[in-house]
């Protein structure tokens, strides 16, 4: 007769689970409270303070302080461990909502906001991309997936929350909330997250508390002198246009093509609620034909998309579409950092993965820009959308000429 298994040998399966858990919460918290959330504000803080529209949504720009914070956050999270540098981010970041019904002048908000961006990355991002690899060596595709969920389950939640205490209380008590919500999983996070599941609260299979695991992979020299690095840097700018300048003004694209504003919020709906289930799907597919060639997939397939988005602007088909793009939009999210996993380990994750998301400076400054033109000159957002589209085609070009293997299998 056999005997049931010790239970410390199933606690680390809890406490991993545990750590995702706090992860997906932190991908929600950080994406919901900084993008979907923050339309929410605009009307508010322009009738307390009489600042201007564009001064207030100026503060979006701050977006890209974070993409060049990255080899800062992702150095000091290889040397310190992904847990000090997301409970760190995290408490920051509720910071910077604390303190916002105090502010009076305009660069305050700059300020505060310059310091909830600043930190994006090591809120989830960068400490997913390492941890969820270490955690789950067989499963991290699948895993990476259920994580990154996260972002879209914010852009589902957070705006009612914020909502919610606009239309009972008051804007400030909307922030207060989410400061709240900041505090609660940097709490979490002390307490669930380690590098090792051996070494999450409840196991007794180690007597150190924060034991390292022994990584494999290049350092970042070793990265920089590969000439894939430059390929998957290049690609992953040109995809990052799908969020600045496609998903950014998609809503603004049905309006201006004619939708009524219900239209528009059910085809956004339905792109929100398919990138959920496109994240899950391709991380399952990286899995079996691994990142790269997902990626390739992946951008091909939102060129696709994005054509049916500008062809077909009346329902049903327009939910068709938003559903196709959402899907695949998703999964994009998931291949970025399992790429980086694949090709060049997880010993230096962070400081590569920061310095790779440098790149995304470029697409979060020039994005906004091609869609405002596009429209001011043409009345449509249709020309800058079928533009992204030839960007994404150099993409895959760039993925094909690198090397056709990874550099290193990311074993742990």
């Amino acid at each position: 007769m056999s005997t049931p298994a010790p239970l410390e040998l199933t606690r680390p399966i809890r406490d991993s689970w545990l750590g995702v858990g706090v992860l997906f919460l932190a991908s929600a918290l950080a994406v919901g409270s900084s993008s979907y959330a923050f339309g929410l504000f605009v009307q508010p803080l322009e009738q307390e303070f009489g600042w201007p529209r564009t001064a207030i949504s100026a503060s979006l720009s701050f977006a890209a302080a974070g993409s060049l914070a990255s080899p800062l956050l992702g150095r000091l999270m290889d040397r310190l461990g992904a847990r000090q540098v997301m409970v760190v981010s995290l408490f920051l970041g509720g910071l910077s909502f604390l303190l916002r019904p105090l502010m009076s002048q305009l660069w305050h908000w700059y300020v505060l906001s310059f310091l909830q961006f600043v930190l994006f990355n090591g809120m989830s991002y960068l400490p997913a991309g390492r941890l969820i690899g270490i955690w789950f060596e067989t499963r991290r595709g699948r895993m990476m997936g259920l994580v990154m969920m996260g972002s879209n389950f914010g852009g589902l939640t957070l705006p009612m929350i914020a909502g919610l205490c606009l239309a009972i209380f008051s804007w400030e008590a909307a922030y207060l909330s989410f400061a709240f919500l900041f505090f609660a999983i940097a709490v979490l996070a002390m307490l669930f997250i380690r590098e090792s599941p051996r070494n999450l609260p409840g196991s007794t299979q180690s007597g150190r508390t924060d034991e390292a695991p022994q990584l494999t992979g290049l350092d970042a020299r070793e990265a920089l002198r590969t000439p894939f690095f430059y390929s998957i840097t290049f690609a992953l700018m040109m995809a990052s246009f799908t969020y600045s300048t496609i998903l950014a003004q998609a809503g603004a694209h049905w309006v201006a093509e004619g939708l009524s504003t219900t239209s528009v919020s059910i085809a956004l709906g339905l792109l929100a609620t398919a990138g959920m289930a496109g994240k899950v799907l391709y991380g399952l597919l990286a899995e079996r034909w691994g990142a790269r060639c997902c990626l390739v997939v992946n951008l091909a397939a939102q060129i696709v998309s994005v054509v049916l988005m500008v062809a077909f602007s009346n329902p049903p088909l327009v939910w068709v579409s938003a559903s196709v793009f959402g899907l695949h939009m998703g999964g994009y999210g998931t291949l970025v950092p399992l790429i980086v996993q694949e090709t060049f380990g997880l010993r230096h994750y962070g400081s590569i993965s920061g310095l790779i998301s440098m790149a995304t400076v470029i697409p979060y400054t020039l994005g906004p820009l091609m869609a405002g033109v596009s429209y001011d000159l043409w009345g449509s957002y249709s020309p800058a959308f079928l533009a992204v589209t030839g960007l994404f085609a150099l993409g895959i070009v760039s993925l094909l000429l690198g090397k056709s293997t990874s550099l290193i299998a990311p074993k742990v």
